[in-house]
């Protein structure tokens, strides 16, 4: 008589490739807001270090930003 168990130990369960599907889409969507964050960041850095242009100037670059924020 065997003195160990005769069954294989169970196994973990197989990966389920949508949850993992899934979880890849959570992590690319959370670095794409990190990354708008962080070009906001750069745009705001370079405002504050580029010479004041003319009111049109400054009008005509919030425009083109708010533009490219609701693309």
């Amino acid at each position: 008589m065997p003195t160990h168990a005769t069954t294989a130990p169970p196994t973990l369960d197989p990966l389920d490739p949508l949850e993992d599907a899934r979880d890849l889409q959570a992590s690319i969507a959370a670095l794409r807001l990190l990354l708008k964050a962080q070009s906001r960041q750069f745009e705001a850095i370079e405002r504050r270090l580029s010479p004041p242009g003319t009111p049109a100037e400054t009008g005509a670059h919030r425009l083109r930003a708010l533009k490219a924020r609701q693309a």
